[in-house]
């Protein structure tokens, strides 16, 4: 079964059927957790919960693949507010914190869902009164760049990881589980655009254990490639992922967003394979500068629509190696390297013919221009 009813998603009350009326709830959940599978980032669910091979952003990473929060170059602090189904809510904090000389990037994370007081039963199906139910989860992930270009921090090979503790809670009963996360991505510039490959791993681990009944942790795999282009010096990213909940089956998730100007995003997204919540989403975001504000739209059926807004701020220096580089400035400084080694062997020619490839490519580069006035003096010394 894809998914089970509302609260068993969503509630603590997946692992604790007994105490739910028979005729809501036909049959005990496979997983205890379910709290973990809600994705809280509207920029993911408004692109079809999309984005394993690719995002860079906080909440991104922390929704899909740890290894993206390697790309963070600002410190940031990220806050949402999910208004899902029946009254349910959920609110996530997280902070992303890079190390200085390329040493990685530490984050923490803490998401709290809250379920509206609901009917309980005992095993004879006898009404016992409101039940109070509530999940939170706390999580600190690491992510660092295991190689690549030089001079594009933003390319190469990504690695991270996440433990996190989260708790069920039902009436005066609980349950609490260790977990971890881990994901790999690869992104590459290639011809026309930026390419992106990713696999990650969520909530591996023990299960949650109510009395003598334990439910196995709710474990995802994903995998999932994006594509960038710049339209009309706009980007435009696409997203394809396969994801895989470990107790159901697979689903696939697709989307894309446009960036115009640099301040406006319109997303949409699909997601398959899924009985409750699948279908088209739409989404959207303005930046202002260092502050972002997103919003995504998704529904539910005939629970109706669920809403999720979400507020981030990046502050202080970009902690960064190197700039990010175009196409173009890269083969101007290889071609500027090239000419350097030139002149070391006395090609003071053939080092001007470079170094004038790398001016066209990159006008303003001052190490071309520096080294094509010495190389121009060296050709006429040589005459």
């Amino acid at each position: 079964m894809k998914n089970r009813s509302l609260l068993k998603i969503l509630a603590a009350a997946c692992c604790a059927p007994a105490l739910l009326p028979a005729p809501s709830f036909a049959g005990a959940g496979t997983a205890g957790g379910e709290f973990l599978r809600i994705v809280q980032s509207p920029r993911v669910v408004g692109m079809g919960e999309s984005g394993a091979g690719g995002y860079g952003d906080l909440l991104g990473a922390l929704a899909l693949n740890p290894a993206a929060l390697a790309r963070i170059a600002y410190k940031e602090a990220a806050f949402t507010y999910n208004s899902w189904l029946e009254g349910i809510t959920s609110q996530q904090a997280a902070y992303a914190h890079p190390l200085a000389n390329g040493k990685g990037v530490l984050a923490g994370s803490l998401s709290m869902l809250n379920v509206p007081p609901i009917d309980g039963y005992n095993n004879s199906g006898v009404y016992s009164g409101k039940v109070d139910a509530g999940d939170m989860a706390a999580s600190v992930s690491y992510a660092a760049r295991l190689g690549g270009p030089w001079d594009d921090r933003r390319s190469g090979i990504f690695a991270g990881g996440s433990l996190k503790y989260a708790r069920e809670k039902l009436d005066s009963v609980s349950a609490g589980a260790a977990l971890f996360d881990a994901g790999a991505l690869w992104i590459k510039r290639v011809r026309g655009g930026v390419l992106g490959l990713g696999l990650s791993a969520q909530s591996l681990g023990g299960g949650f254990k109510f009395d003598s009944v334990t439910d196995a942790a709710p474990s995802v795999y994903r995998a999932g490639a994006s594509y960038i282009i710049l339209v009309s010096g706009d980007p435009v990213t696409f997203s394809l992922d396969l994801k895989k909940p470990r107790d159901s089956g697979a689903a696939v998730c697709a989307g894309a967003e446009y960036q115009a100007w640099r301040i406006l995003s319109l997303r949409a997204g699909y997601l398959s394979g899924e009985d409750l919540g699948g279908g088209l989403r739409l989404g959207g975001g303005v930046s202002l500068k260092l502050l972002q504000f997103d919003y995504s739209l998704s529904s539910y059926g005939k629970f109706g629509p669920a809403h999720r807004f979400s507020l981030s701020y990046k502050f202080d220096k970009p902690v960064a190696v190197t700039k990010y580089l175009t196409r173009e400035q890269e083969q101007a400084r290889q071609k500027t390297e090239q000419a350097r080694i030139m002149m070391q062997e006395s090609r003071y020619y053939e080092a001007v013919l470079e170094l004038t490839g790398a001016l066209t490519l990159d006008p303003g580069y001052k190490e071309a221009l520096e080294l094509m006035r010495k190389a121009r003096a060296m050709v006429e010394v040589s005459k």
